[in-house]
């Protein structure tokens, strides 16, 4: 009994770590682990992994005719990243350490390959239904990769932290798929409306996406911090305080934009806004206020997004196949310049309790300004990464070396399907 007291009074210790003061700035050093074992640490990945597998692929099944091809692209999506992100990272880091290192498998790594995989997820509904099988293995051949070198420049050179993956994973996943399908020409206005339409069905089995993405989203901000259970707390209530003021904010936007009636497809969405929003903010020490305020704007200014903004793109001939930007893309840029914000409003580091945002080495400090200014680099950075590699990708599947798909043809699933119950349409 009395050994067992002395260890939890050690974990009691460990667990809120130390902080230090140096000049202006408080430095925290995050503590040690404090459970012991990898049993929580395996809930948090499959957490993060059942977002993956079950909420997107769940999510992608809002097509009436592309249900088949969006729930298994999906799946075929997770099951080959899981695997080839492994391989990629240790490529990535051989180009910038100037040696190979084996990829260590471990829980860390497992979680960092759900959220690559989320990436090449993200993207996968900007060019939802446009793609061959053989196109989606090229893409997630490529974009891990080029995922993890803007990973590598906004983690350790521009010393901008991203823990939830505003930047890294929303907002590259989604512009870097919409670049692909500018570059495969593929418009709105040369898919046959049918093909695009959903139904009852199809649209509650995509809800039941959204309720997983949902409930999980905490997990995936969080699921790294494993090592430090003080911090890991304050990234899932800051996250689910954001998350439910979205959902909040959603509904009611959606019934205001629609005078009085919902849109299915702004609730499957606008809903998870929050937990895009508030990704890179949600380590820092902000009043409960702070979360539900960006969480709730996140909702609104994606439901606008899907109700107002994403038609007017489509008249304009930019063509988003699950309307992914309102989601992932804007969302994810607006939530790194409100954290960006935050280093301007704070006038030292405590608030920045992981790995300090100003004093990012032992010899290197910046002041709030300059950390405002390095947030912002970073957006530009993510920005031109993922749309100049997207086109790039989105021009090499589309040579007729690579099986597409015939615009007539696209977001049905009978091409690559054997469907006996269903004509073709």
């Amino acid at each position: 009994w009395y050994q067992r007291r002395v260890r939890e009074a050690v974990v009691s210790t460990q667990s809120t770590g130390t902080v230090t003061k140096v000049g202006d700035n408080h430095i925290r050093t995050a503590a040690s682990n404090t459970w012991e074992s990898g049993n929580v640490g395996y809930a948090m990945y499959m957490d993060a992994a059942a977002m993956c597998v079950l909420g997107f692929g769940f999510l992608y099944v809002f097509s009436k005719y592309y249900v088949w091809g969006g729930v298994s692209m999906n799946f075929f999506i997770c099951g080959f990243c899981f695997l080839w992100v492994n391989v990629a990272k240790a490529i990535v880091n051989a180009i910038f350490d100037g040696e190979f290192h084996k990829t260590k498998i471990n829980l860390e790594e497992m979680v960092t390959g759900c959220y690559i995989t989320a990436a090449v997820l993200i993207s996968l509904g900007a060019f939802y239904g446009f793609t061959s099988p053989a196109q989606v293995i090229l893409v997630c051949i490529i974009e891990p990769f080029m995922m993890l070198i803007n990973e590598h420049v906004v983690l350790h050179y521009i010393h901008a932290k991203d823990a939830g993956g505003s930047l890294v994973v929303h907002c590259f996943g989604a512009y870097f798929g919409i670049a692909v399908v500018f570059g495969m020409r593929v418009k709105a206005k040369d898919l046959p409306d049918a093909h695009r339409t959903t139904t009852y069905f199809s649209d509650m089995g995509a809800m039941i996406g959204t309720v997983v993405l949902w409930m999980f989203w905490p997990s995936f901000n969080g699921a790294t911090f494993y090592n430090d259970v003080t911090l890991q707390g304050r990234i899932v209530m800051n996250t689910y305080l954001a998350i439910c003021a979205s959902c909040a904010t959603a509904f009611a936007t959606s019934t205001l934009a629609h005078k009085g009636r919902m849109e299915m497809i702004e609730i499957q969405n606008a809903t998870l806004a929050g937990g895009v929003i508030i990704g890179m903010m949600c380590p820092f020490d902000i009043q409960p206020w702070t979360a539900v305020l960006i969480g709730g704007l996140g909702g609104t200014v994606s439901c606008f997004g899907y109700a107002i903004y994403h038609p007017f793109l489509e008249r304009l001939g930019f063509t988003d196949s699950a309307a992914v930007q309102m989601l992932h893309g804007i969302p994810g840029w607006l939530g790194a310049i409100f954290a960006a914000f935050a280093c301007l409003a704070n006038n030292n580091n405590y608030m920045y309790s992981y790995e300090t945002q100003w004093q990012t080495t032992e010899y290197h400090s910046r002041t709030k300004e300059q950390q405002f200014g390095y947030i912002i680099l970073a957006i530009v950075s993510t920005l031109l990464i993922s749309i100049i590699s997207g086109l790039i990708t989105g021009v090499l599947i589309n040579q007729p070396c690579c099986p597409r798909v015939n615009k007539k043809d696209m977001l049905i699933d009978h091409d690559f399907w054997n469907i006996h119950d269903q004509p073709r349409p």
